[in-house]
């Protein structure tokens, strides 16, 4: 049987990993992984146990992305954290249209029936999140004083709308919200990865009062809604993707806390920078992937369980 092949644009990034993970535990998928930094990704793979070639190949760069021919290309290209950018939010508008137009231009030049998949954000819909997002959420943004916390939403705005004026395309965004697995990166510097850190230096977490709501994705939940939009129809879209339930950081606290043996502190008034503003309620309402059968397997707190175990190790 013919495999379906696969580039993946940004193989070295922490969704690519779960990705690839999960595709190389079927046999039906061939993996074109495209990145800067190949030795990362081979790193990946030899830590796998993964070393078959005939199941993947690594390019260094993207020189040879449109020489070859593939059924799906998944988008996972993104600038990195707050501290990476080291103040730069230019990054946030030319790096994603740079990969971006590559792959339309790809589709429309060479396989205009090739899907298009791109790793978007809940970031979309503004960074007001008094409350979750829903299906008539509106994103608010002062035209005449955009500030950098608004630049992030504005790119994925600018990006999906893109995708849609390609109607003819089979485009589909993919909005996550927050996502964790064990090929996390701790140096940086979200919530969960400071709380992991801070347990492996045996520091404390110091964190502010507000109890914050995140819907952590499981890596195995955003396969099952790559593979089904693999096998939907024709679609030009974007969809929510979620976990089952989201999780608050009091109930995240006391599970590090109790398993873990997590110490910390609450400062009523500590500040926390985040490049695209404080978000309380971090999370979505709008079920839309359903209509292609999506439904999560792992509520936030499951995937927080599951996949610290893999980094932490408890004896």
């Amino acid at each position: 049987m013919k495999k379906v092949r696969i580039a993946v644009l940004g193989a070295s990034s922490h969704i690519a990993k779960g990705l690839i993970y999960n595709f190389l535990q079927g046999r039906g998928f061939s993996l074109c992984l495209y990145t800067r930094f190949p030795d990362k990704v081979r790193l990946f793979l030899a830590a796998l146990g993964k070393t078959a070639k005939n199941s993947y190949i690594i390019s260094k760069g993207y020189k040879n992305f449109t020489k070859l021919p593939y059924d799906i290309i998944i988008n996972c290209v993104g600038v990195g954290t707050l501290s990476k950018l080291q103040g730069d939010f230019s990054k946030y508008f030319t790096v994603t249209e740079e990969y971006d137009n590559l792959a339309i231009n790809y589709l429309r030049n060479s396989r205009p029936g090739a899907l298009y998949l791109s790793l978007s954000s809940g970031a979309v819909y503004g960074r007001e999140f008094l409350r979750p997002a829903r299906k008539d959420t509106i994103n608010k943004i002062w035209v005449n004083h955009i500030c950098p916390e608004d630049y992030y939403g504005i790119v994925r705005v600018n990006s999906e709308a893109k995708h849609r004026a390609f109607k003819h395309l089979r485009i589909i965004d993919l909005r996550l919200f927050s996502y964790f697995s064990r090929f996390v990166d701790l140096s940086d510097g979200y919530f969960i990865t400071e709380i992991i850190d801070c347990i492996l230096k045996n520091r404390v977490f110091k964190t502010d009062s507000a109890n914050i709501v995140r819907d952590y994705l499981h890596p195995k939940d955003l396969f099952s809604m790559v593979i089904k939009c693999m096998n939907a129809a024709k679609i030009n879209g974007a969809f929510d993707v979620i976990s089952s339930r989201p999780v608050g950081k009091r109930e995240i606290l006391d599970y590090f806390s109790s398993r873990y043996g997590l110490k910390y502190k609450v400062i009523p008034n500590l500040k926390h920078d985040s490049a695209t503003g404080g978000k309380n309620a971090y999370y979505s309402r709008y079920l839309n992937a359903a209509r292609i059968g999506y439904k999560p397997l792992f509520s936030s707190i499951d995937t927080i369980k599951q996949e610290t175990e893999y980094i932490l190790k408890p004896e």
